[in-house]
């Protein structure tokens, strides 16, 4: 099975109505003049969609922040240029991130849901969402709405969580999906720790005692796959930003190719070059998922 793994897109639109400026969606739009819209190329979006396209994957998995502050033009930019991503809900799944709740409005009015609600199982999280008789996604959602960019995992939620996987049935090869990271590696510490999962130490705990699993996220625009010392069954994976400029080499901006065959996970990383494509494998092993009778390709 292969999956690709994307986040953070942001698409943005500048806020031109004065009566928007009466919310969070002001400091939004000072950012976006200040930089951001330089930052986040959107020129390049073809390039994205044709590369994702040439991989055939068997799903996609977008990890939230399609938007920069889910105005309703920016998603609806987001369905027109991810189109051909998206002809089939059965082969995508989409969860927000916190630029997708940015305003109370948008929050309330679950304007994410609006407009990609039909790439979930289910409205409200968490929800387990088979890829195959191997596989599942489990959805989380911590946005919410506020200045602040930090998220928070409602208790009810975790629980609910526990429970799904905990009478999940013959399922090996567990993806949890979540736009925030729980850990994230050293060098990336200090940017997380600005806008960070509030109660991430109760997840953390839960995390540790269901043996090996994927966590998709993103939130931070860096990509990398690692296995953290917090929760060393865990093989932590941000897609980072694809359209990000960035000019010191380190956040490269890409998306990720997870492939799947049995008990083995590969990870590829797709970064962006300037004129093209490269690709580089962050991490292989043969036996990382439990055994399995059934477990397929």
């Amino acid at each position: 099975m292969r999956i690709v793994h994307v986040s953070d897109i942001h698409f943005w639109q500048y806020a031109i109505n004065p009566l928007r400026f009466l919310s969070k969606r002001l400091l939004g739009t000072m950012s976006l003049v200040l930089g951001r819209a330089g930052r986040f190329r959107l020129e390049r979006v073809p390039n994205l969609v044709e590369r994702v396209n040439c991989l055939n994957a068997d799903h996609i998995l977008i990890t939230g922040d399609l938007t920069t502050t889910a105005l309703p033009s920016e998603f609806r930019a987001a369905r027109a240029a991810l189109a051909n991503w998206l002809g089939d809900p059965a082969k995508v799944t989409i969860i927000p991130g916190n630029h997708d709740r940015y305003t109370l409005r948008a929050h309330r009015s679950r304007r994410f849901e609006q407009f990609f609600g039909a790439y979930s199982p289910q409205d409200a999280y968490p929800w387990l969402r088979r890829l195959d008789s191997d596989t599942a996604i489990l959805g989380l959602d911590p946005t919410r709405a506020g200045i602040s960019a930090r998220g928070k995992l409602p208790h009810a939620q975790l629980l609910r969580a526990q429970e799904l996987l905990a009478t999940a049935r013959q399922i090996a090869r567990f993806v949890i999906a979540c736009h925030y990271p729980v850990v994230v590696p050293a060098d990336f510490e200090s940017e997380y720790a600005r806008k960070p999962l509030a109660n991430r130490s109760e997840l953390l705990e839960w995390l540790r005692t269901i043996g090996p699993h994927l966590y998709c996220c993103g939130h931070v625009h860096a990509a990398w796959a690692y296995q953290p010392d917090e929760i060393p069954n865990q093989l932590c994976l941000n897609a980072g930003a694809p359209l990000l400029r960035e000019r010191s080499g380190i956040l490269r901006p890409g998306f990720l190719e997870i492939e799947l065959a049995g008990r083995a996970v590969e990870v590829h990383h797709h970064a962006w070059a300037g004129d093209g494509w490269d690709r580089q494998t962050l991490y292989h092993a043969s036996d990382f998922f439990p055994a399995s009778e059934r477990a397929s390709d």
